[in-house]
């Protein structure tokens, strides 16, 4: 069992988020944007975080950034992007970013469970 984070600024997709990550036995946490993520992450201090990129007030990218640049202690959590964008390039941004994973919209769930108990392992 992970704790999770998951941002995600779309209420239907974050709650169904939440309730797959339950269903495999995860705690999680949400958040719908990237400030109020970087709170949750500050106070959970989660095994892992999911987070979408395009999201009002601090998209997924810059909250990645500010993870990295003033909380390095939990930049070094997994860090998975869940995002409808699917070009190479932005899959390729999200990875250099540091993101541990990228999962494009419509999630595959069962895909994601298992990149997630992957990271579990590390």
């Amino acid at each position: 069992m992970a704790r999770i984070v998951v941002v995600e600024d779309e209420t239907e997709l974050r709650e169904l988020i939440v309730e797959e990550m339950t269903d495999f036995g995860h705690e999680v946490h949400a958040a719908c944007n990237g400030a109020e993520g970087l709170r949750a992450i500050e106070a959970r201090n989660p095994d892992i975080v999911l987070a979408d990129i395009n999201m009002p007030v601090m998209n997924g990218y810059q909250m990645r950034s500010q993870l990295k640049d003033k909380r390095p202690d939990l930049a070094r959590k997994p860090f998975i992007f869940v995002s409808a964008y699917a070009d190479k390039a932005d899959i390729a941004d999200g990875m250099l970013l540091g993101a541990d994973h990228y999962v494009t919209k419509p999630i595959d769930f069962d895909l994601l469970g298992a990149w997630i108990a992957d990271l579990c392992k590390r």
